[in-house]
């Protein structure tokens, strides 16, 4: 269960009573989608749920790509870097 912020059966009233007039939100309670999650009813229009996503420019990315392959090659070299087993 991730962490629970806003309880989105409150948000998805609100939202339908008129109370706040939009709400842009990127994780649900939960990963998986089920049928009956108050947020992703049809009637919500005012709502945008995006993709829980971090790092994710294209330079992080690259980054992370590079770092990787470092690891590799030192590893098959028999240098393996951030290891907590003794030197």
């Amino acid at each position: 269960m991730r962490g629970v912020i806003v309880n989105e059966t409150d948000l998805a009233g609100v939202l339908c009573a008129g109370k706040i007039d939009k709400a842009r939100i990127n994780a649900l309670t939960h990963k998986l989608l089920d049928d009956d999650r108050p947020l992703l009813a049809d009637n919500l229009p005012v709502l945008v749920v995006s993709p829980h996503d971090t790092g994710g420019s294209v330079d992080s990315r690259q980054r992370l790509a590079g770092e990787v392959a470092v690891l590799i090659r030192d590893y098959k070299r028999g240098a393996p870097r951030n290891s907590s087993l003794p030197a």
